[in-house]
């Protein structure tokens, strides 16, 4: 796992690169026990690693000139990296568009301190890349138009089919959620995937946002008389079967 650090804080970055270096102290879960930090102590520097496709993470304090700017840099670029967002809890929220946001005071701090810190955040983007490998698999072997049961989708047009008769042309966020589903016709499909995939984001409101957008869709298939639902599994995702 390869994480670029940007902090002025330098007990903070050092502790980073020492800690990484002993697999015995990584946390559990924390997938692979080899860790890269890539730390940077000027702010302008959080950008001389984006290029990099080997980069799984980025760790960036605020406040900073560059953070937000960053940010919406690294998710155009690269919308599956997670970008976590640390400081103050009365600014963290300056910053939009970032996957991850976690408290910590800047001051100079205990070990014990920059420890948890250090395993909350691998903790986190470990979670986060296993939660959206399936995104990516998703978003590279989608077919052109999806077949299930008696249906077809046609992601390019938006254009929902049943038993080879047109039904509507789907709106973006209601086409994207089918897509998704179709796609995994009859598996769980965690919520934070689909609103990584047709939100960009995964937050409260966007969350919220999706659920009126199901409901749309529940009421399509039920107003066609389509054999199919659309499932709720409490804690686990949404289902198309």
């Amino acid at each position: 796992m390869k994480i670029v650090l940007n902090t002025k804080n330098s007990d903070l970055v050092n502790f980073f690169l020492r800690i990484s270096k002993n697999a015995s102290s990584l946390p559990r879960g924390s997938g692979d026990k080899s860790i890269e930090i890539i730390a940077s102590r000027v702010e302008a520097g959080i950008f001389d690693n984006i290029s990099d496709p080997s980069v799984d993470a980025y760790l960036i304090e605020v406040p900073s000139t560059y953070s937000q700017k960053a940010v919406d840099f690294i998710k155009k670029k690269a919308p599956y990296i997670p970008v976590i967002i640390f400081g103050p809890t009365d600014i963290l929220t300056d910053v939009s568009g970032a996957d991850i946001y976690l408290p910590y005071c800047g001051a100079s701090e205990s070990e014990n301190i920059m420890n948890n810190f250090f395993e909350i955040s691998v903790w986190n983007i470990s979670n986060y890349l296993r939660n959206f490998a399936k995104l990516r698999k998703i978003t590279t072997t989608m077919a052109d138009v999806i077949e299930f049961g008696p249906c077809r989708y046609d992601p390019t047009r938006r254009t929902f089919s049943f038993k080879e008769k047109p039904v509507k042309k789907l709106s973006a966020k209601e086409g994207g959620i089918l897509e998704v589903l179709a796609s995994n016709f009859g598996e769980v499909v965690k919520k934070e995937i689909i609103l990584e995939k047709v939100w960009h984001k995964s937050d409260y409101f966007s969350g919220r946002s999706m659920d009126v957008y199901v409901t749309h869709l529940r009421t399509l298939l039920k107003d066609h008389e389509i054999d199919m639902t659309i499932k709720n599994i409490s804690g686990v995702g949404l289902i198309l079967e």
